[in-house]
Order: structure tokens, then C-alpha cells, then sequence
């Protein structure tokens, strides 16, 4: 009886949606919160620029929204999973020596220029490229940038059917998933020099494991909702008050 009532109880917490603690935790622990404030910026340039901006008066509080539909969309327990990942001293060091190392472009091409005479070992990059695949899925990127491109129809490549676009990308579509995945291979790689392949192994199973692929699949959907609702003009209103900022 007792082994039932802890099946059931466990299975109920699994329903249970994220806290707003637990979002803020992750966005914090994963860097996250960053990333939500350049799309904010973003989408108040989409809206300085454009013509009749009245009904879009409410990018401002993209950040809300975001957070809003992550805890609707992962359960406490999915939660509780990608914290405890992001806890982990790999983890700890990605976020810091990779995610969000800042490296100029002359550090780079340096790099970039080393690695004709000293290639890496085939083990690393092949490593390096599964860990891009995950972090830049060509789908869920292909996702964002229709969406983003609904503001641009004159920008569609003619060569390109509606039927076959929605199965196969045109070439401005593979250039720009080809570019992502660049800048975020090149930042790994350089970011990763002082990784052992030990450690390397260790973070690719971390980045491609199920709950880290489907937070970003959450979060790409997030973005991806938020965008076509601004290019329809819907004004999504969060559902608690945006914190002000002193």
C-alpha cells in the first residue's frame, strides 16, 4: 500500500509544473538570463523600426513571457533534473570558459589560424561537432528563423516552393544555420582548449542528454510563439507584473 501511495504521489509531483524559483534558478545557473535580455533588445529594435508599432507596445515584457511559458511547458521534476546537470562541475565550467567567455575577433583568427598547423585529433572534433549538432538542432533553428523571416516576405527564396519549404531548406535558410553552427563550434573549440578528453566526453553527455534537449526544445518554442505573435500583432500579456529595475 505504501509502495502504491509513493508511485502515485511521484507521479503526481511529475505533473506539477516549474515554480518561477525553479526558472529563475536555471536561467541563472545556465546563463540564460543573458540571452533573454538580448532578445528583448532585439525586439524593441523590431518595433523602433517599424512603421505602426501600437499594437506591439508590449515587447518590454518578453522576458515574462518567456519565463512564463518555460514553467507552463516543463514539469518541477524536469526541473529539478536540468538544475542538478547544470550543478555539475562541467557544467559549471562550460557556462564559465565557454557559454559566456567573451573572445575578440583577432584572439580568434590567431586560434582559428593554429589549428591549420596543429588540426585537433579526431576523437575531439568529433566530439565538438555532436555537441554543436545539439546545441545548434538544425530544426530548431530552421523553426526560429521562419518565424523570424514572416516579417520579411520579399526576403523568400524564389527559387524555393511553399510545398518544398516546409521539408527542405533554401539556401538562405542552410547559410544561416550553417553560420550559427560556426560561431558556436568555433567558441567550443576555443573555449574547450584547456578540456581534457575526459572531460570533453563528460560534456557531450551532459548537452546531449534527453532533459537538456528538450529544455532548449521548450525554449525554442518559447521564442518561437513570441515571435509570430508580435509579427500578427497579438499583444500576449503576462501573467504576473514585470519586476521593475531600479
Amino acid at each position: 500500500m505504501k509502495k502504491s501511495l509513493l508511485i502515485v504521489t511521484l507521479y503526481l509531483s511529475s505533473l506539477l509544473s516549474a515554480s518561477t524559483e525553479q526558472i529563475v534558478q536555471y536561467l541563472s545557473l545556465s546563463q540564460s538570463d543573458q540571452q533573454i535580455i538580448e532578445i528583448e533588445r532585439v525586439f524593441d529594435s523590431m518595433r523602433a523600426t517599424q512603421e505602426s508599432n501600437e499594437t506591439n507596445n508590449s515587447t518590454t515584457q518578453v522576458s515574462i513571457l518567456y519565463q512564463e511559458y518555460l514553467e507552463e511547458h516543463l514539469s518541477s521534476n524536469e526541473l529539478e533534473e536540468i538544475l542538478a546537470l547544470y550543478r555539475k562541475p562541467i557544467m559549471e565550467r562550460y557556462v564559465s570558459e565557454v557559454k559566456t567567455f567573451s573572445i575578440n575577433e583577432e584572439d580568434m583568427s590567431a586560434f582559428l589560424e593554429s589549428l591549420k598547423e596543429e588540426p585537433l585529433t579526431t576523437e575531439r572534433e568529433d566530439i565538438v561537432d555532436e555537441i554543436v549538432d545539439t546545441l545548434v538542432n538544425e530544426k530548431l533553428q530552421l523553426n526560429f528563423y521562419r518565424s523570424m523571416m514572416q516579417r520579411y516576405p520579399s526576403s523568400k527564396d524564389k527559387n524555393t516552393s511553399k510545398e518544398n519549404n516546409k521539408s527542405k531548406m533554401s539556401s538562405r535558410e542552410e547559410q544561416y544555420v550553417k553560420s550559427m553552427k560556426n560561431a558556436v563550434k568555433e567558441n567550443l573549440l576555443y573555449g574547450s582548449q584547456v578540456f581534457s578528453m575526459e572531460e570533453m566526453r563528460e560534456l557531450k553527455d551532459a548537452i546531449t542528454s534527453s532533459i537538456f534537449q528538450k529544455v532548449k526544445r521548450v525554449e525554442n518554442e518559447a521564442l518561437v510563439k513570441i515571435m509570430n505573435d508580435y509579427i500578427r500583432g497579438v499583444i500576449s500579456k503576462p501573467k504576473r507584473a514585470k519586476e521593475r529595475k531600479d
